[in-house]
């Protein structure tokens, strides 16, 4: 199921919440609403699922018109085809795990088949055998599972998920999420996912609309907005990274990036760079920081700030030059605050954001 929203707006008295947004979201795709609290992503969930009115604007479904401010078309939720996770399970307490499920589609008023509907959707979540507890008798991931269940029931097109994991722990919500890609890719459901953990919303959208004060910053592949992010917002928002601005120039062929008096970066004698210079803001990924306790070619030095134990490798922050400007980086190995720790910057890897002014030389 195609999703298309034209100019959508929506206001709370005088804080507009969402502001002319438009967005197309295609069929049988996993697309995550990312960004901070207040940005206006759960509003934009709300307003495509029909809890909430927009202001103007229209919303379509394939070829049919769900809102329209113009034409007075406002379709219930009910007649939305949309399966709804909400982030507190919504469960009712005094219903069996089988009469939390059948309840979405007795208010459909889909009876019809409705003991295998449910018995299939208990099945998709793996609680086939859970159907006579009641939701105090679950932990948390059961709990959410039963909301799943009841949201795919009535076999919709589209299900919407407002921060179904946060409620629960680190090893539940990573279960859950595997759990959430297999059912809409199995199901072909368009999903659309609220939340506000960059790390969610890279492993599992297939799309990512970056969000902040009722706008869309970006959006696009996970990958692309991880290595090429539009602004500095978007940058510091999406993976840990270090961002600077800076000064393009040349010596001679060769084009630097002087971040400060005493911290040149040295860019590659590529093509691309020979009419640029001037200001710029650069982003740089700690996978492209390589860190060495030898000098070696092109190296500078600095100073480890801190190390952090993530698993699989250590993430490092450094200070570098007399302003003590901190880069971070991963490394193989633990290394100890404090120590001198030589290191050099991919150059290929680094991406401009901005970059402002005209070429720029200076001599050797």
């Amino acid at each position: 199921m195609k999703i298309e929203l034209t100019a959508i707006e929506k206001s709370f008295g005088s804080l507009q919440a969402l502001k002319a947004l438009h967005l197309t979201i295609p069929s049988s795709s996993f697309v995550s609403l990312l960004g901070p609290s207040g940005c206006g992503k759960t509003t934009l969930l709300r307003i495509i699922a029909g809890l909430e009115e927009a202001d103007s604007g229209t919303i379509m479904m394939n070829d049919t018109t769900i809102y329209s401010s113009e034409k007075h078309i406002q379709v219930p939720p009910q007649k939305r085809g949309i399966g709804m996770v909400f982030q507190d399970f919504a469960l009712w307490p005094h219903m069996t795990v089988y009469e939390n499920v059948a309840y979405s589609l007795k208010a459909t008023g889909k009876r019809k088949a409705l003991r295998d509907k449910v018995k299939t959707a208990l099945k998709n979540v793996q609680l086939e055998s859970y159907s006579k507890r009641y939701p105090h008798q679950l932990s948390g991931g059961q709990q959410q599972r039963v909301a799943i269940a009841r949201a795919i029931a009535n076999d919709p097109a589209v299900i919407l998920m407002d921060e179904p994991l946060s409620a629960l722990d680190a090893t539940l919500r990573d279960d859950m999420r595997i759990l959430l890609q297999s059912l809409v890719k199995q199901l072909k459901m368009t999903a659309i996912y609220v939340t506000h953990d960059q790390n969610e919303a890279m492993a599992m959208s297939d799309h990512v609309v970056v969000m902040n004060s009722g706008e869309i910053l970006q959006q696009g592949a996970p990958e692309d907005i991880y290595h090429y992010p539009c602004s500095k917002e978007v940058a510091s928002f999406i993976g840990k990274g270090t961002i600077w601005d800076g000064l393009m120039i040349h010596k001679g062929e060769q084009p630097y990036v002087k971040i400060d008096t005493d911290f040149l970066i040295q860019l590659a004698k590529q093509e691309k760079y020979k009419s640029l210079g001037g200001e710029c803001t650069m982003v740089i990924r700690p996978e492209h920081v390589r860190l060495s306790q030898v000098s070696f070619h092109h190296a500078q030095i600095g100073e480890v700030e801190t190390v952090s134990f993530l698993g699989e490798r250590y993430e490092v922050t450094l200070q570098i030059g007399k302003n003590k400007r901190r880069l971070f980086a991963y490394s193989s190995e633990r290394l100890t605050p404090g120590q001198a720790i030589y290191f050099t910057i991919m150059s290929d890897s680094i991406h401009f954001i901005n970059q402002i002014g005209g070429l720029s030389h200076e001599t050797a």
